[in-house]
């Protein structure tokens, strides 16, 4: 059984919003993995793993800076190039 989590994300949904994901200084865990293109079960599994992306807590949702996004996304790529 699938959920919305395991769900792939919406390629037209991503365009739209591509724009207001740059602008955003911080950005839900939800569309973080929108923004990498990556079910949000997928981002939700390497957080708990300690792999993912450094978030922080407001309320009781998950938001990730731009700036620990960008740099999670460098060391993922020089991990891949090493």
């Amino acid at each position: 059984m699938t959920t919305d989590r395991d769900a792939i994300p919406d390629y037209a949904e991503r365009a739209r919003r591509l724009g207001d994901f740059i602008a955003a200084p911080a950005l839900p865990l939800g569309d973080v993995a929108l923004f990498l293109d990556l079910p949000l079960s997928t981002v939700e599994k390497l957080r708990a793993q300690g792999l993912g992306p450094k978030t922080f807590k407001l309320g009781r949702r998950l938001y990730v800076r731009q700036a620990d996004l960008r740099a999670w996304i460098d060391r993922m790529a020089e991990r891949e190039a090493a």
